[in-house]
């Protein structure tokens, strides 16, 4: 039988409310976006093997599954970039990594795709491409639940007196340095504007309580100031104690890793307990996150995203001198420990920097480019056997012939 669909977004969410919805198109109806989904699944044999998330599924019974049964893989897929998903996924412990297939439909397939959904093609031209949302819930998981394990090194504080560090003041600047440095790698235009949203517009999961919002969901921008100049910037996003680094720039030497120390500071002087890093790498765990299995960070998160929000005690809108956010690592909060600076950084020296070695893994720390530390970003080598993740993936497509007849199946049930 013949399908209705609906001829805007707003009219298919008047009849079926809370119906999927695309951002980046907001004219493709529900029952589109289905059919969209099959032929993606029909044209990429990946997305058919791979685990499909939707917002009828309850995301936290599927994070309890991939614990349970060790699922191999780490990714899943998604049609969704509405704010409302990306704080489900959030609060679940999905990173919303995201790839774009392109061209898109494939040579030969335009036609007949096109015909199915007419209102796709200028929204797929401006994206150069179809963007598909890729959830990540690691194997392991790089976390600081400690803050007293973070190493500082002497230089890195030194430095940081000429910085101011920020929240939330310029996120447009800081998606474009991330693009600049990156390339638009994951994130797309799609994920851009569902960060901006989520930005300026947080999304709270429950009713206050005792004057508080446990369940508010924020992307954050972080901003390293030199005089009226940012230098280096991260994108985050933060729910009950629980803070998630994404990706981050930097354009001076050193400008990274101050900006990540800085910003950890406060997040202890806040009251966050935990810090998440994403995937494992080296860098990070010589800054002092330790590996953690899916299992534990999936309890762990269950643990602190409900507890209630110190975000209201950032500096969120103001400027901050970095090596005061800095020196908040070093102590247990007393600012007047801090007096005596040369003790402090005898201590700081003898834990982070002994002998010839410890100094030279310090320099290296020091010198980390800013994009290294993005959970988002995967190294290039490191894509085979994974999803199709970074700049316009190659996923391989079935046979012209095969996926021809395909199409023309889910056009004629439709």
């Amino acid at each position: 039988p013949e399908r209705r669909m609906s001829s805007s977004a707003e009219e298919s969410k008047a009849k079926k409310p809370g119906a999927l919805r695309y951002a980046q198109y907001p004219h493709v109806s529900p029952d589109e976006l289905s059919m969209l989904t099959r032929l993606v699944q029909n044209i990429y044999p990946y997305f058919k093997k791979t685990p499909l998330l939707t917002r009828k599924h309850d995301l936290r019974k599927v994070a309890g599954i991939a614990v349970e049964k060790e699922l191999e893989g780490d990714f899943f897929w998604a049609i969704d970039f509405e704010p409302e998903f990306y704080t489900e996924l959030f609060y679940n412990g999905f990173l919303p990594i995201a790839t774009r297939l392109s061209p898109f439909p494939p040579q030969g397939l335009e036609k007949r795709i096109n015909a199915i959904i007419p209102s796709l093609t200028d929204h797929v031209a401006k994206s150069k491409g179809l963007c598909v949302l890729m959830p990540k819930l690691h194997k392991k998981r790089s976390l600081v639940q400690n803050w007293d394990t973070i190493h500082v090194g002497k230089n890195a504080r030194k430095r940081a007196k000429k910085y101011q560090i920020s929240f939330d003041l310029a996120i447009d600047t800081v998606i474009d340095g991330c693009v600049e440095q990156h390339g638009e790698d994951w994130l797309y235009p799609p994920v851009q504007d569902a960060f901006r949203s989520l930005n300026r517009k947080p999304v709270t999961r429950r009713r206050k309580s005792g004057g508080q919002e446990p369940g508010a969901v924020r992307v954050h921008s972080i901003e390293l100031w030199e005089d009226e100049k940012i230098v280096a910037g991260e994108l985050g996003y933060s729910f009950g104690q629980v803070y998630t680094s994404l990706t981050g720039y930097y354009i001076k030497d050193s400008t990274g890793t101050i900006q990540m120390l800085a910003m950890a500071g406060l997040l202890k002087k806040a009251g966050y307990q935990l810090w998440d890093l994403g995937m494992t790498l080296k860098y990070k765990e010589d800054m002092g996150a330790r590996e953690a299995p899916r299992g534990k960070f999936v309890e762990r998160l269950h643990q602190l995203r409900d507890l209630p929000s110190p975000a209201g005690t950032l500096p969120i809108g103001k400027k901050v001198n970095a090596r005061v956010a800095i020196d908040f690592l070093r102590d247990s909060g007393s600012r007047t420990e801090q007096k005596d600076e040369s003790k402090s950084s005898t201590q700081t020296d003898s834990r982070v920097a002994k002998g010839q070695k410890n100094k030279k893994k310090q320099k290296q720390l020091n010198t980390k480019t800013k994009g290294s530390c993005s959970t988002g970003k995967r190294p290039l080598h490191s894509n085979e056997g994974e999803a199709p993740v970074g700049k316009a993936a190659k996923v391989k497509s079935k046979k012209l012939s095969d996926t021809k007849e395909q199409v023309e199946g889910i056009r004629s049930a439709s």
